[in-house]
């Protein structure tokens, strides 16, 4: 069986948070996206019914 990681260890830190960096810029990077479709999605109904 594996033990539990050391959170003590700085190494084992260090790889924790790079891991919680790309999850956080992916997410970033995912609403971004989001917010542009629903953007254009607003401007082009505007732009054909308005």
């Amino acid at each position: 069986m594996s033990s539990a990681p050391d959170f003590n260890d700085p190494a084992v830190l260090a790889q924790l948070r790079a891991r919680q960096r790309s999850r956080a810029l992916f997410m970033a990077g995912i609403l971004i996206a989001l917010c542009v479709l629903f953007y254009v999605i607003t401007i082009v109904k505007i732009g054909v019914w308005g």
